[in-house]
């Protein structure tokens, strides 16, 4: 996977659509993508140009407006995609399509599970101190990628309203430009559930490091040898089977988020 895939090109389409202020070419040409995704993985430049009713350079405009350097970084993006089927064990898939009522109820029982193992009296003692953290540094950013970076948006969400400004940023360049930005009074929130965000983005963990910020994980993989480098670990559970880390990440956040509100008098 390239170092700048911080998720799907679907995700980086529907974030300019949902936020565009101006509905230009640009956005035109993206909500065509958007309606068309499956079908512009196998398009050619001068095929996306006629999809779009614009010429090839408009397309090549685009592309480097999405940050890509040219049209082939950006098809090559586009063929690097994630594929739903592969949140899911060919199992449960098999089971999903024979069996839904079964599939639907293991699917439960794993995610209830997972939530529980998510409450431990060890994320409960590390908890205190990741508030003052949150609440002490001078600045605070939050980093993920692919479906994590929606629990990122929560949290920077949730936070905006009790006052507390989480940084934020989903392509590579800016995450990156974040991590190099932080010093020791800053704190950087690192969220993976399998430990993959450490080694595809080795830039971005060695400038946090590097930064001297305090450095907070929430993952499943605490045998990852970068949890050593973190100051603090919360661990969202022990199973991403079936995508279920997911909610033992955004149960964390939003217990981070309610014992934040208490501590800080907004109750």
């Amino acid at each position: 996977m390239d170092n700048k895939t911080m998720g799907s090109m679907a995700e980086r389409l529907l974030n300019f659509v949902d936020t565009a202020q101006v509905h230009d070419s640009n956005f035109d040409i993206a909500l065509t993508m958007v309606k068309n995704y499956n079908t512009i993985k196998k398009m050619t430049l001068r095929e996306m140009a006629d999809l779009c009713y614009v010429s090839q350079a408009s397309i090549s405009r685009f592309c480097r407006f999405m940050g890509y350097e040219s049209f082939k970084e950006f098809h090559a993006a586009l063929e690097q995609d994630f594929k739903i089927s592969d949140d899911y064990t060919r199992q449960f898939h098999s089971l999903l399509k024979s069996n839904s009522s079964k599939a639907l109820t293991m699917y439960r029982e794993q995610l209830i599970d997972n939530i529980n193992l998510t409450m431990t009296e060890e994320n409960l003692r590390v908890l205190p101190r990741v508030l003052e953290i949150l609440r002490d540094s001078k600045r605070v950013a939050f980093f993920s990628h692919h479906f994590l970076w929606d629990i990122g948006h929560f949290f920077q969400g949730r936070m905006i309203m009790l006052d507390r400004y989480v940084e934020l940023f989903q392509p590579y360049e800016e995450q990156l430009n974040c991590a190099k930005s932080l010093d020791d009074g800053c704190a950087a929130f690192i969220c993976t559930m399998g430990g993959s965000y450490f080694t595809l983005y080795k830039p971005i963990i060695d400038a946090i490091h590097d930064s001297g910020a305090k450095v907070v994980v929430l993952t499943q993989n605490i045998g990852s040898p970068f949890i050593n480098r973190a100051d603090y670990v919360l661990r969202c559970g022990i199973s991403n089977q079936n995508d279920i880390g997911k909610y033992s990440a955004l149960m964390i956040i939003d217990y981070i988020v309610m014992c934040y509100m208490r501590e800080n008098g907004n109750v």
